[in-house]
Order: C-alpha cells, then sequence, then structure tokens
C-alpha cells in the first residue's frame, strides 16, 4: 500500500491555488467537481505526490464542515488500494468506524471510502482505486 494524495481543505481558494502554485512552480494538472460531496477538487503534482487542495462548494458539504470546526489545514491522507470492496470489508469485520454504507465515486475516477479519524489518531485516512 502507498500514499496515493494528501488532501488539504482551504478557505480561500484563490489564495491557496497562487501560493502552491509559487511553492511548485506550476498549475494544478487536474480541477474536477465532486457534487456529491460538495467539493472541487485541485490537484498539484509534488515530485510524484500529489497535493488535492479540497474547496467547498456547498455550506453543508463534509469539508465546509470541516472548515468552520478545524479550519484549513491537512483534511485527509490517502492510500492506494488495489481492492477497495476487500479493503472495506476487511476494517469493517475489523470493528473499524467506516464513513458511508459502502465505497463511493470520488475524484480523479476513483472509488473510495474513508476511516473515520476517532480510529486513525485523529486523521481521516482514505482509501482509493
Amino acid at each position: 500500500m502507498k500514499l496515493e494524495h494528501i488532501g488539504i481543505a482551504v478557505a480561500d481558494i484563490a489564495a491557496s491555488l497562487a501560493r502552491y502554485r509559487d511553492l511548485f512552480g506550476a498549475e494544478p494538472y487536474k480541477v474536477e467537481e465532486v457534487a456529491s460531496e460538495g467539493v472541487r477538487t485541485h490537484f498539484f503534482d509534488a515530485g510524484g505526490t500529489k497535493i488535492e487542495l479540497l474547496e467547498s462548494t456547498s455550506p453543508d458539504s463534509p469539508v465546509a464542515r470541516f472548515l468552520e470546526k478545524r479550519g484549513p489545514g491537512l483534511h485527509h491522507l490517502a492510500f492506494a488500494s488495489e481492492d477497495v470492496d476487500a479493503d472495506w470489508h476487511r476494517l469493517q469485520k475489523a470493528g473499524y468506524a467506516l464513513i458511508g454504507n459502502s465505497p463511493k465515486p470520488g475524484a480523479d475516477g476513483k472509488t473510495i471510502f474513508f476511516v473515520h479519524p476517532k480510529d486513525t489518531e485523529g486523521v481521516l485516512t482514505e482509501f482509493c482505486y
């Protein structure tokens, strides 16, 4: 299993995009809206590690609630899975608190699910394929 991307919740997308353009000397290689989650994603390549800036598009989205509670910053770590359904069932059987009822479509054409941060030392953890 390897780190697939790092998700960062941002409050001011224009300022954040300017900052990450300066940091990486590049534009985002992909921008995508995931309407079902009320989020727009902006992906940067940081030397082979993806950085996903998360912009809320709805005041009641998970990212908007995160920003209201914690402010901008690290939102989640995502790990590449070879079989998200098998990982879902394995973690569910092991007693982890999984968010949602099953894996679902996410950004970047991936199928995803999240493990609740209460079970992962306060870090929201995503599995994706």
